[in-house]
Formats: structure tokens, C-alpha cells, sequence
């Protein structure tokens, strides 16, 4: 049964990560969101139509390892049926590549490396009347940690791009958004996620950057997107449920 209020899922696959600074808008407004740690076998035991909205977040896993990590195909069948039944839909980093793939789109292990430490992202022309991404500003520093990055899904409105990666954020019709950065990442959501940040950085042979060094980074850079986080979720959480059903995600899921 579909709910009236906003109630907000939220798939994450480390049990370390959270909403961080987009969660904030949340316990203001007392407005209840649940984790699904589906990396760790946990399922949804409710109608995904029960929830308002659907956020994805990153992790540490390729969107294209679903023969090693199984449950990734029950998340895609899970965010196909939300978007086929038109629940705005956010994913971020992670979320975002498994977006593109849910979407048709290729993911791939990037050539310009990693993506790593607080980065300047660039919005398209199109973010000026994105129902997102309006009243952002053009350019803005947030934190990045991905190597992988995507093709722009078929039919989808390109939003972002930044100096290694073109393709940073996107909207597939009027309900699902992509965003490979993190405006939920502040040196607390990073402490909590510590050694998973410092594998990466270790997997990626980067030697100049050091979990210490993105600590002090995030306290310097993270008060300038705390408003960003704040408009991006109370935006998001404005957006409706879409009537409409894409005819092809809807013939896949058949």
C-alpha cells in the first residue's frame, strides 16, 4: 500500500556508511527512513510501494561483480521495480552505477584512475531547471572515492561531469537520479567508514593521499555542503511518485 507521508528506504552495502549529511533534513523534519543492509543478506520483507522515496548508497563493490556478490541481482530486480512503478529513486556513487546498469547503461573500471579526496564538480545546462539539482551552483567541491564510472543511459538528461570523469550525475525521466558524487560525506561518515576508505586507497595504489590527509580535508570542506545536502534532500523529498511505466525496464522485468 502506498504511503501518503514521506518514508524513505535506504539500501546501503557497508554496514559503516549512512546518509550522513542528506539525513540531516530527515531527523529535522522527523521524517522516517529505514536502512536495508542488503550486502548482508538482509531482504525486504514489505512492498517496495510502501515506501515514498528510495536512496542508494555507495559502496565498495563494482555494480558489475554480480556473479561474486549474488545479492546484486536481487537489488536490481528491487530498484526495477521501483522505477517501474515511478518511486523517486536516488543513487550515489555505487548507487548511481547500479542505477546505469538497472538502466542498460555499461559500467566499467575508469582509464583516468581514481576519482579520490574533495573534487570540483561541474553542473550541465540541463541542472538549471532540474527538480534536483535547481539553484545549485555551477561548480561546487564535494567528496569523491570511485574508480568505475558509466555510460550515460539511453533517454536519460546528462547533469554533471568533473575534470577525470564526464559523466557524474543524471536523470532518467521525471523520478531517478544518479549522482557518482558524495554530498552525504563529512570527516564523520568517513571516520565510520575508515577502513574501508583506506583499502581503497591501498587497492588503487595511491601513495599522496592518506585517510589522515581526507579527514582534515572533510572538516575544512564539508561546512560549505552541508546547505548543498540540506537543498538536495528537501528537493528530492518534493518530487511525487511518476505515473508513468517505462514500456522497456517493464518488458525486462517480465
Amino acid at each position: 500500500m502506498e504511503t501518503a507521508l514521506p518514508n524513505i528506504l535506504v539500501i546501503r552495502h557497508e554496514p559503516c556508511s549512512s546518509l550522513g549529511m542528506l539525513g540531516a533534513t530527515l531527523k529535522k523534519h522527523s521524517i522516517p527512513f529505514q536502512y536495508l543492509d542488503i550486502s548482508q543478506g538482509e531482504a525486504l520483507l514489505e512492498p517496495i510501494a510502501r515506501y515514498s522515496h528510495v536512496v542508494v548508497l555507495g559502496g565498495a563493490i563494482s555494480a558489475y561483480e554480480h556473479q561474486q556478490y549474488p545479492f546484486l541481482y536481487h537489488e536490481f530486480k528491487l530498484l526495477e521495480n521501483a522505477i517501474a512503478q515511478g518511486i523517486p529513486t536516488l543513487g550515489i556513487c555505487l548507487g548511481s552505477q547500479i542505477l546505469a546498469t538497472v538502466l542498460g547503461a555499461k559500467v566499467y573500471r575508469g582509464s583516468a584512475g581514481r576519482e579520490a579526496g574533495w573534487c570540483d564538480i561541474q553542473l550541465t545546462e540541463n541542472s538549471t531547471v532540474d527538480p534536483l539539482l535547481k539553484g545549485f551552483p555551477s561548480q561546487f567541491k564535494v567528496f569523491q572515492s570511485h574508480q568505475d564510472t558509466f555510460d550515460l543511459p539511453s533517454g536519460c538528461m546528462h547533469l554533471a561531469t568533473s575534470e577525470k570523469y564526464g559523466n557524474q550525475a543524471f536523470r532518467y525521466q521525471n523520478h531517478v537520479w544518479a549522482i557518482q558524487f558524495h554530498l552525504e560525506i563529512d570527516e564523520h561518515v568517513l571516520g565510520d567508514c575508515a577502513e574501508v576508505i583506506e583499502q581503497e586507497l591501498k587497492d588503487s595504489n595511491i601513495q599522496d593521499t592518506t585517510l589522515a590527509q581526507l579527514l582534515e580535508e572533510a572538516k575544512f570542506h564539508s561546512p560549505a555542503v552541508v546547505p548543498l545536502a540540506n537543498q538536495l534532500m528537501q528537493q528530492f523529498l518534493q518530487i511525487e511518485r511518476s505515473p508513468l511505466l517505462n514500456a522497456g525496464l517493464a518488458q525486462r522485468m517480465s
